[in-house]
């Protein structure tokens, strides 16, 4: 790993490695970043579900969930919360749709869980809706524990999700690459080959990837992340792929070529 972000010449290493080799390292890189991100993030989302916790025991009424249907005897439409983060319930039907003046909400009908949220602090930015029936849901009284145990399960749930997402996304990302470079560099008389072109694709996530992990753990703000992710990415892969090639041979004619 420090090799791949000490300079493009390190690559030259790597570059006939077999395949299998470097899906291995893509997936030891991304088990230990996956562990720094974890280590920063999930005590404070742990400590997130108590905040979820006394929230909900000062703003939420008495409600359950029965055979994935919501029962309440509160008055309803029923809000809580601000722009940045607003509850409502409504089981009469009048509201079906998330607000989209709060940044954050959660929507309770009478059948169904809607979550929402933007995708930039932007007042007319896009919103993010995910929305899941509450047959998912045991029967149960909505308490405070009860909100704060169903967090913890999601973020518990969560991690080896984002771990398989984010080997596909790179995987998907590696193979477009060098295929991308394998149709370029046949037209070159010392062109890589696609195994070594893969191979190199993959090492070359390594510095755009730590780049990415302690930009998220420092909490940057500011930053267009994904931009200095491609940047990072293309400046080493561009790099590593011209420092990997071999000398092109000679094409000089000799002083007697033309006796």
């Amino acid at each position: 790993m420090i090799r791949c972000c000490s300079g493009f010449q390190a690559y030259r290493e790597v570059r006939d490695l077999p395949m299998r080799d470097s899906l291995l390292y893509l997936f030891r890189l991304l088990l230990l970043l996956g562990l720094v991100l974890a280590a920063v993030f999930v005590p404070q989302t742990w400590q997130f579900a108590n905040t979820v916790a006394d929230w909900s025991e000062r703003n939420l009424p008495p409600f359950r969930i029965e055979q994935g249907k919501l029962r309440t005897n509160a008055p309803q439409p029923y809000r809580a919360g601000d722009r940045h983060f607003l509850f409502v319930l409504d089981t009469t039907g009048k509201i079906t749709e998330p607000d989209p003046h709060a940044s954050y909400g959660v929507l309770l009908t009478s059948d169904f869980l809607l979550f929402w949220m933007k995708t930039s602090r932007r007042p007319d930015s896009n919103l993010v809706v995910q929305r899941h029936n509450l047959r998912a849901f045991p029967d149960a009284e909505i308490t405070p524990a009860y909100l704060r145990n169903l967090v913890r399960a999601a973020i518990l749930m969560s991690l080896p999700v984002f771990f398989v997402l984010g080997i596909v996304v790179l995987l998907g990302q590696v193979l477009l690459f060098s295929l991308v470079g394998a149709f370029i560099e046949r037209s070159m008389i010392n062109g890589l080959r696609w195994p070594q072109l893969f191979n190199i694709a993959v090492h070359a996530v390594t510095p755009a990837a730590v780049i990415f992990t302690v930009y998220v753990s420092m909490r940057l703000e500011g930053l267009d992340l994904q931009l200095v992710y491609v940047v990072a990415y293309g400046i080493f892969l561009l790099g590593a792929t011209n420092a990997c090639r071999n000398p092109a041979p000679d094409q000089t004619p000799a002083d007697n070529e033309w006796l």
